[in-house]
């Protein structure tokens, strides 16, 4: 596929780096002409200095033969028109993507603009869906991330082990019988990065396990994992840009009301007047005598969401000293999560990974019916229907154990008539069912070419 992506910041240029990976042809429109050459030095991708709204960057880009285009500059309004220009200069089955940051823009989230009125295929505000991913991460102190797949039949557990963890210093195969049923521990992330485990591999601890089972056993792999949980009643949220606002607003709904520390006076303002319930207060993060007042009456969880990554780090570290069960920290920079975790931060929130899941989901329309990244995108869990097709007759006619599954690849769970199962080497798949595939980034292709 070809992709044109404008715009190559934060989300832009980690698409860019993810979608050269999986081997698609990228040129990338970018304004700023330092970034430019450093791209041009460091990716294999057509580099275009210039602006999304120009007609002739997105000539010499090549519009005219572009199967896809993303514009995910930090300008709501040049992404939105640079996807109508493309639409009036592209093919005529080009698709076009906008990413957005201000709510009022989205149809389904209270604004008055869908797809349908600008002419776009897709308009991305990942600021609720990331969101919503923190509200869930303060019920259950024990995980890193929880995603929940197959309509929710599903759900991907991320455990950070502990030395009183039983799953530790035990291989899989004799861990298995005690493991809560239907799961699998899918992959593993450890000090040399991540793995797709075999049953004689050995969990460690300090490691985190990447655990595929079905809701209803979260409460049991907690105990497991060897982290001690109890229900959140009191959370601090630091920076209350739009995700904050989602955050503290859907923790009201709940009926746990917040407080906010927010630096901007005028934003904290605004936000005091929509938030009914909670304690709006101006002042900075970095302002320890105020930390340790808020932390010294309750230290439930703390999230800390300002935008610049090393501050935010050093809020959340200092959050933990002062005694707070549950911090969740805002960072793009991803490189960060290993020794985040090994300093005592529970979760990395990435509003970069949250465009660039939503898009890839986007880009892999067809069977995929979502992708969920692993580590620093070193693998990704794939959710996919198996189509009724011809082209699959000898597919859903052999046991999984006579197929050739790539290498690289692993079939997690079967969803099929609203029942998880854990495939076994007997197991025989059938039209409709929706897998679970946990795959290594080369090995991507081959599996949607397998179920295609």
């Amino acid at each position: 596929m070809y992709i044109i992506i404008v715009g190559a910041g934060e989300v832009g240029g980690y698409l860019a780096r993810i979608l050269i990976e999986e081997r698609h042809d990228v040129a990338i429109i970018e304004a700023n002409e330092d970034l430019c050459r450093d791209l041009d030095a460091t990716l294999d991708a057509l580099i275009i200095p210039g602006n999304g709204i120009s007609r002739d960057a997105l000539v010499r880009a090549g519009i005219d033969r572009a199967d896809l285009l993303l514009a995910v500059t930090e300008i709501d309004e040049v992404n939105m028109i640079t996807c109508m220009a493309a639409e009036k200069l592209g093919k005529q089955d080009l698709r076009t993507v906008a990413r957005v940051r201000e709510s009022g823009y989205l149809a389904g989230d209270g604004g008055t603009i869908s797809t349908t009125d600008l002419g776009l295929d897709l308009l991305i505000g990942p600021e609720q869906a990331v969101a919503s991913k923190v509200v869930e991460l303060l019920h259950y102190e024990g995980t890193g991330e929880i995603t929940h797949l197959a309509n929710d039949q599903i759900v991907l557990l991320e455990l950070p082990l502990t030395a009183d963890s039983p799953m530790v210093h035990e291989s899989l195969s004799n861990l298995r019988p005690d493991l809560p049923s239907p799961s699998l521990v899918a992959a593993v992330r450890g000090a040399k990065g991540l793995r797709i485990p075999g049953g004689d591999d050995t969990l460690a601890v300090d490691e985190r396990a990447y655990v595929i089972t079905t809701p209803e056993n979260i409460d049991e792999f907690l105990i497991m994992s060897g982290n001690p949980w109890h229900h959140v009643k009191h959370v601090l949220i630091v920076g209350c840009g739009n995700i904050g606002y989602h955050v503290a607003s859907q923790l009201e709904q709940q009926r746990i009301f917040p407080t906010i520390v927010e630096r901007d006076h005028t934003r904290a303002e605004k936000v005091a007047k929509h938030l009914k319930h909670s304690i709006v207060l101006h002042g900075d993060g970095t302002d320890h005598d105020l930390m340790r007042e808020q932390l010294e009456e309750a230290s439930d969880a703390v999230v800390v969401l300002v935008e610049d990554d090393e501050k935010a780090m050093i809020i959340g570290l200092f959050a933990k000293h002062l005694g707070a069960k549950k911090v969740i920290v805002r960072s793009d920079q991803l490189d960060y999560t290993p020794i985040a975790h090994k300093m005592g931060l529970d979760a990395l929130i990435s509003p970069r990974r949250a465009v660039a899941d939503a898009i890839l989901r986007f880009v892999r329309r067809g069977p995929i019916a979502s992708t969920v990244m692993l580590g620093d995108h070193e693998a990704e869990i794939i959710e996919l229907n198996v189509p009724v097709s011809p082209k699959n007759e000898a597919l859903i006619r052999s046991p999984l154990k006579e197929m050739t599954f790539p290498e690289g690849a692993l079939l997690g769970a079967i969803v099929r008539n609203g029942r998880t199962t854990i495939p076994t080497g007997d197991t025989i798949l059938e039209p409709g069912d929706r897998l679970l595939v946990v795959s290594l980034l080369d090995a991507i292709a081959g599996v949607e070419d397998l179920l295609q």
